[in-house]
């Protein structure tokens, strides 16, 4: 009966730990996104997926285009390919102010990376203009929203363990009481 006590008892203690030793990450695809305009898709990712204010990360772009089909019935047999080179420039807004930019760039192939820092956390929106491929010539331009936070550390990853082993700690040290307590003879004097 003992050993089937401590067996479950082990076993609540393994499903209690065990969700608290889990890698903890942010929602995936955070500040990733895409939007298509016209026969043209850019894609945007930031490597961490949430940056922090003031550390430097990657934020990569990337252009497709689809290729439509030439008529009505094979019109659902769109293909889509990245570009072989582009034209993009970047405008970055905080708090409806443009507070920095990049400047327009040709870029070989369909991808391209950039080492970039936010000093402020928050919200900021990144208009992308790729140039020469809108009606006429015009450029497209693209909106993303970019969330930047103040990164801690995982501090609280560590004070929920801590508080998950405390609980535990504590609830082991009273049955361990509990059980020197049943065990001790009552005596009478």
């Amino acid at each position: 009966m003992a050993n089937l006590r401590f067996v479950l008892t082990g076993l609540a203690v393994l499903l209690v730990i065990a969700p608290m030793i889990h890698y903890a990450s942010a929602h995936q695809n955070l500040n990733s996104g895409d939007e298509a305009i016209g026969n043209y898709e850019i894609q945007v990712a930031t490597d961490p997926e949430i940056p922090a204010a003031n550390q430097p990360f990657k934020l990569s772009f990337r252009v497709l285009n689809y290729q439509s089909a030439s008529n009505l019935l094979n019109s659902f047999d769109t293909k889509v390919s990245e570009v072989s080179h582009f034209r993009m420039g970047v405008r970055i807004y905080y708090n409806d102010e443009l507070v920095d930019t990049i400047p327009v760039q040709d870029i070989k192939g369909g991808e391209w990376s950039t080492t970039y820092i936010f000093h402020e956390s928050g919200n900021h929106v990144m208009y992308v203009d790729l140039y020469d491929v809108g009606p006429g010539g015009k450029p497209l331009t693209f909106d993303f929203n970019i969330s930047v936070l103040n990164i801690f550390g995982p501090i609280f990853q560590y004070i929920i363990s801590a508080g998950g082993m405390s609980c535990f700690v504590i609830i082991g040290w009273i049955m361990i009481t509990r059980r020197r307590a049943k065990r001790r003879p009552v005596s009478s004097s």
